[in-house]
């Protein structure tokens, strides 16, 4: 069986990017990005709950341009892969820790989302069409 590891998000950045050099020059961004979960109520409207912060990692000129160009609050929309990271802890009872991330492998700003908008809302449940009447 193939697997697959791929990972879409549209949100908000959760705080400025920081921008961190390797020691061969390359760029890295990290930044996280708040995401929103829209529910459709049974009145009709939309409910928005936060639905969490992503931590993100990005490499090269892109990290660079993100840097230059995004700033809190910017809504992005980007594709990459979880990354798991373990740690292990210091002290008198040392434990492994895990972290999950996304790798981004390409990101854009989010022209769609008006900045009052949540980051995601979901498609309401399909409604049965209202029956034409005669003329």
């Amino acid at each position: 069986m193939e697997t697959k590891n791929v990972v879409m998000l549209v949100g908000r950045l959760a705080a400025d990017p920081e921008l961190k050099y390797l020691d061969d020059g390359t760029a890295v961004a990290n930044f996280a990005v708040a995401v929103n979960r829209s529910t459709y109520k049974p009145d009709g409207s939309f409910e928005d709950v936060l639905d969490g912060f992503f931590d993100c990692e990005l490499y090269g000129r892109q990290a660079e341009s993100l840097k230059e160009t995004c700033i809190k609050g910017t809504g992005v929309q980007l594709s990459g892969s979880l990354r798991q990271k373990k740690f292990r802890t210091k002290g008198d009872q040392p434990r492994t820790v895990s972290k999950i991330e996304v790798r981004v492998s390409s990101i854009a700003p989010s022209f769609a989302i008006p900045k009052d908008a949540p980051a995601i809302q979901e498609t309401p449940p399909a409604q049965e069409a209202p029956a034409l009447q005669p003329a």
